[in-house]
């Protein structure tokens, strides 16, 4: 489909009156198509889901790492003691100095597949990690000591004029506890850090009990900070040391 709307494109861009009442019809076959592509992640994930954080966590404590959930995974469980309706993805975290290289290899001998890293300055400021299997990703993201108040981690975004390869980091300023507890969550038991009620208040805001459909997860937020004297790095298993690529968050 996608390569007929091109080629449409293509033949209408020297008619620009026919290019004008076209364009509405593009859009219009763009947004089903995405709304049509976000369906089927979203099947994939209910089905998978369990499966992927079942083998994940099994894979952590083999190797003694000291997971939790986050972000959206933490919402759910607090608030649903499972995976949130509308997710896509799982995410989990831990502090940095608790990572081992060791943990990719052992979720790679278990089938998960590594897609992409995001760093800042190779990791020693910012890191986050993508795995996928059976069809669902899931992320790890890294915890810092704080360069103002807090404890921090990355998330990265994609600017124009940027390199495809270049990823603006944010530092997501949140208290983040290095005590854990266990929980259950989807059947099994997993962790949450200690403190995930606060942790939920500090990025979903007070009322994080009562689902907001409208919230947006690249938002603004007064505890986010665009680090924009730092330029994330992109990663992947084909470009090694984050070398010009295609890379899809």
């Amino acid at each position: 489909m996608d390569s007929i709307i091109k080629k449409a494109k293509e033949a209408l861009s020297d008619h620009p009156i026919l290019y004008g009442a076209a364009k509405a019809v593009f859009g219009r076959v763009s947004q089903y198509q995405e709304r049509k592509e976000i369906e089927h992640k979203q099947q994939v994930f209910q089905e998978n889901a369990r499966e992927v954080l079942r083998l994940f966590v099994t894979c952590m404590e083999e190797q003694e790492i000291k997971y939790t959930l986050a972000f959206g995974s933490i919402l759910g469980a607090i608030r649903e003691h499972g995976f949130i309706k509308h997710d896509l993805d799982i995410d989990t975290a831990m502090w940095i100095d608790d990572f081992k290289p060791e943990m990719v290899e052992a979720l790679e001998r278990a089938g998960f597949t590594w897609l992409f890293s995001h760093k800042v300055d190779d990791g020693k400021l910012g890191r986050e990690d993508t795995f996928e299997y059976n069809g669902v990703r899931i992320d790890i993201f890294y915890f810092y000591p704080a360069v103002d108040q807090l404890p921090y981690c990355c998330d990265f975004l994609m600017e124009q004029g940027m390199e495809l390869h270049q990823r603006l980091p944010r530092r997501l300023e949140i208290p983040f506890s290095r005590e854990r507890r266990k929980v259950s969550f989807e059947g099994m038991e997993v962790y949450l850090p200690d403190n995930a009620e606060e942790f939920c208040e500090y990025r979903y805001g007070a009322d994080y009990m009562i689902p907001n459909p409208d919230w947006k997860w690249d938002g603004e937020c007064e505890h986010i900070v665009e680090w924009r004297e730092k330029i994330g790095v992109t990663e992947s298993a084909k470009y090694p040391h984050g070398e010009r690529q295609d890379t899809h968050i």
